[in-house]
């Protein structure tokens, strides 16, 4: 963009820089010129406006991941500038086809997608294989062979929905590439930590505190009908008693627990003899075995460390001796901070979605009865 300046008669012409023109990318276009990840043309020139060609792709994706697993592609990219990184980023397609059109735009849907599995996840990994529906309007026009790690991009934040739309077949820009990439690489090495505002979903606030929105009766109607074990019925009141004392609302509490547990029947490494609703740790865990979770002596005491440990979250007190975890969270910055459902995300589990996936596969359920 030229700009033209007239300062006494005399006519000036101001060529914008990158920086000016794309002031909401400096940062990760930066970052991923200074790692190599995007470089100009011959002429130095960035091209952050231009759409983003598989070729280009497969060369910042090999870039930003250091992947070097080279196998066969397809013929057409025999003699092209990026025959090295296409033999490498075809194995990892997640839609391979008899060519590789090297030069054609890439997709939203598919560029988020190889990104997935260029960071190292499988389909395997995904977690709320409802979220694009949960948050998008045109959730139905994404291809099913990029459906799952669409997902996957969503929860954790390496891509972002716009006004209720993901715009599966839309292109991208190098510029929103360049955004997309660094925000990855930078979590992934701990340089930038990704949180639930960062999601870019149907936002909502469910607050914590407060009263009961849902009695018990209908609570328990709700795990009946999701075929839940006896104990987690039957522990239900004392969720409602314990949600009085804190002033926590426990309908959330409860959905939680079942999250957790699976409807009481456990089925992981908490086992039901452990008297934990809420897969609480101990204080120092070296994984996600057996023993590194939290015994409680009963189950009402389980309950009363379940409400314990979330008032660590939302600056209540506690109600008699917490658990060692409870001074864990405690010493945390952001401990008495978190008042809202969504905002566990992140925090009481690595799921950015966590919280939302309360929201919207237990809470809203609960609600209807």
């Amino acid at each position: 963009m030229v700009m033209i300046i007239t300062v006494s008669g005399i006519v000036y012409t101001h060529a914008q820089s990158w920086e000016e023109q794309y002031p909401w990318a400096v940062e990760s276009v930066t970052y991923c010129k200074n790692h190599g990840i995007l470089t100009g043309d011959n002429y130095g020139n960035l091209n952050l406006g231009d759409n983003l060609t598989r070729a280009q792709m497969s060369k910042m994706l090999v870039e930003a991941f250091n992947l070097s697993n080279t196998g066969t592609a397809p013929s057409d990219v025999n003699g092209h500038w990026a025959e090295g990184y296409a033999k490498i980023i075809y194995q990892i397609m997640p839609k391979k086809a008899q060519s590789f059109r090297p030069d054609e735009y890439v997709t939203r849907e598919e560029f988020a997608a190889t990104l997935v599995r260029a960071s190292g996840l499988s389909t395997g990994y995904v977690r709320n294989s409802g979220i694009l529906s949960e948050n998008f309007i045109d959730a139905s026009s994404v291809d099913a062979d990029y459906k799952t790690l669409l997902c996957i991009a969503v929860e954790r934040a390496y891509l972002k929905g716009d006004n209720g739309y993901i715009r599966p077949k839309d292109l991208l820009t190098r510029a929103e590439v360049a955004a997309f990439v660094s925000r990855v690489c930078q979590n992934n090495s701990g340089e930038k930590t990704l949180t639930w505002e960062d999601l870019g979903v149907k936002e909502s606030y469910t607050p914590l505190t407060g009263d009961a929105q849902i009695t018990v009766e209908q609570a328990q109607a709700w795990a009946r009908a999701k075929g839940a074990h006896e104990r987690f019925i039957n522990i239900a009141p004392t969720y409602w008693y314990y949600g009085e004392v804190f002033g926590l609302r426990p309908e959330i509490l409860y959905a939680q627990a079942a999250k957790e547990t699976g409807y009481g029947k456990y089925g992981g490494a908490v086992l039901p003899e452990m008297n934990n609703w809420a897969g609480i740790k101990i204080k120092s865990p070296i994984g996600d075995r057996t023993e590194d979770h939290e015994t409680f002596a009963t189950p009402e005491d389980g309950v009363r460390a379940h409400f314990n440990h979330m008032s660590a979250y939302v600056g209540l007190a506690p109600v008699g001796e917490p658990h060692d975890r409870y001074y864990v969270v405690k010493s945390i910055d952001w401990a008495g901070s978190i008042k809202n459902l969504e905002a566990l995300g992140g925090r009481w589990c690595p799921d950015l979605y966590y919280g939302y996936s309360i929201l919207h596969d237990c809470l809203e359920q609960m609600a209807k009865y």
